[in-house]
């Protein structure tokens, strides 16, 4: 493991405020104190993690990031000037996201990309003389070496129960969002997700193992800025049938909610465009790691193309890489699980010419450009591939979920003649209200919520392992009607 020795950062006796002291100077003053002790309890040494761990030291610069801010342009909203110029106090908000273990390449970028919109908040005064303070939950566990439902309903259990706490961005999961969703409900608390796809978590009877009803035992406070699995779904089905001529299709699920929901929505459709399904869906644990019977199984039945509906923590890309073995040289798809980094690590050689949808690819937008450029400012010190926002569609969606938070919070207490109300329950309620009626332009583009809380910003991009990476090949939305267009 590398390490880097920091030499010179100076002795608390060092840390001296120089002339009148302000209310910058005791802040600026007090976090040097605090990074200086934060630094000597590693002993003085920042590690460089290994590829896929959440840096120590990235962990440590977002904390200063928030403490201090940064000098980027941009910001979730205009300053919040005469209208909350007289507001007071700090004001909580958090991200609950898998940050290690198997999901350490995927949670972490909008994880970043929330906690950016938080700086800028803060730098820009959007919400006038009061203030923003993050907090950070992971919901990965050893157990699970990645998400884990059972620690994601501990966070948002330990969240709720903070009176300063006004809303989450999160989950990731949709297995973790089902415990969530209850205790944030009961609690009146609101989350917002960046990812969450699993239509059964909004929609009743489009997931016959989601009673989607009982979720919310209170209000309803779930939100998220990423479309349904019956979209992606529906475009998964027409590239297998329209665009890569896919007669006949084995399919793998991981048995997560996320996993197989998609697998059960692919299978709809691809059966209602002509496909036909080869031998039985092979639903597999999570802890599955060789795939050899299921693919000779695909190979004997003449399979011409290779479905996987789950997460690379969970074998998406073993089984992409396990193909080549069982004599299978078909086209391999799926869905926003098994596009990232680690699938190109798990498929290895046989990576090139794999296809997934994921979250639109927002890196070419003129909203996003802004976005971009501030995210490498204030994360060049991160290790790759962290230091880039663009290497996970999902960061920009953290960043637009917490700008609309942030958003909504601030219409509130405007709402509320730039007072924090003293009934957190209120104050929640009053957040929850806005998010329902919020119109926000953002990196990802226009963003607002139907009356499930979804997204009306819909779509999703198809992308292609090119030369070990992955590249855009084209974006593709579908109309009320379930016609799917490729839109660029």
């Amino acid at each position: 493991m590398s390490q880097h020795v920091y030499h010179n950062w100076p002795r608390f006796h060092e840390i001296r405020p120089v002339g009148r002291l302000t209310t910058t100077h005791l802040r600026v003053y007090t976090v040097a104190r605090r990074g200086q002790r934060f630094f000597q309890k590693l002993g003085g040494v920042m590690y460089k993690p290994k590829a896929g761990a959440l840096s120590v030291a990235g962990i440590a610069s977002l904390a200063v990031l928030s403490a201090c801010g940064t000098t980027g342009g941009g910001g979730p909203t205009s300053g919040g000037g005469g209208a909350l110029g007289s507001c007071r106090g700090t004001i909580t908000v958090a991200t609950d996201l898998p940050l290690t273990g198997g999901d350490a390449t995927d949670g972490p970028f909008p994880a970043y990309g929330a906690q950016l919109a938080v700086t800028q908040a803060n730098d820009h005064h959007t919400l006038g003389g009061c203030r923003l303070k993050y907090v950070s939950k992971d919901d990965s566990s050893v157990a699970q070496n990645g998400h884990d439902p059972a620690q994601g309903a501990a966070n948002i259990t330990a969240l709720a129960a903070d009176s300063s706490v006004i809303g989450v961005v999160g989950p990731f999961n949709s297995s973790v969002a089902l415990t969530e969703i209850p205790i944030a409900s009961q609690n009146h608390l609101p989350l917002i997700s960046p990812a969450n796809t699993n239509p059964g978590l909004t929609q009743p009877g489009t997931n016959p193992a989601i009673d989607t009803n009982a979720l919310y035992k209170g209000v309803h406070s779930y939100f998220r800025v990423i479309a349904t699995d019956t979209d992606q779904a529906e475009i998964l089905a027409y590239v297998a049938t329209k665009e890569l001529s896919a007669t006949k299709a084995f399919l793998f699920d991981d048995q997560q909610t996320y996993g197989k929901g998609l697998r059960l929505l692919f299978q709809k459709f691809y059966t209602q465009d002509g496909g036909t399904v080869v031998g039985s869906p092979a639903s597999l644990p999570s802890s599955t790691k060789t795939f050899s019977t299921q693919l000779g199984e695909a190979s004997t039945d003449g399979a011409k193309l290779v479905f996987f509906g789950g997460t690379t923590g969970n074998g998406c890309g073993l089984v992409r890489g396990q193909m080549a073995a069982a004599g299978l040289t078909v086209p391999f798809l799926g869905g926003d699980g098994c596009e990232d980094t680690k699938f190109l690590t798990d498929a290895g050689a046989n990576a090139n010419g794999a296809e997934a949808t994921s979250a639109p690819d927002v890196t070419k937008l003129a909203s996003a450009a802004t976005f971009y450029s501030d995210y490498a400012a204030a994360y060049s010190n991160l290790t790759a591939p962290y230091n880039d926002g663009k290497k996970e569609p999902y960061t920009a969606y953290g960043y637009d979920a917490m700008n609309i938070l942030i958003k909504a919070i601030k219409a509130a207490l405007i709402n509320n003649h730039a007072k924090v109300p003293a009934d957190i329950m209120t104050f929640r309620d009053d957040v929850i209200t806005q998010l329902h009626s919020v119109s926000y332009d953002g990196a990802i583009g226009h963003t607002t919520f139907d009356t499930n809380g979804d997204t009306t910003n819909t779509g999703f991009t198809l992308y292609q392992v090119q030369s070990g990476a992955w590249a855009t090949k084209e974006t593709l939305a579908v109309d009320t009607s379930g016609n799917v267009s490729v839109k660029s």
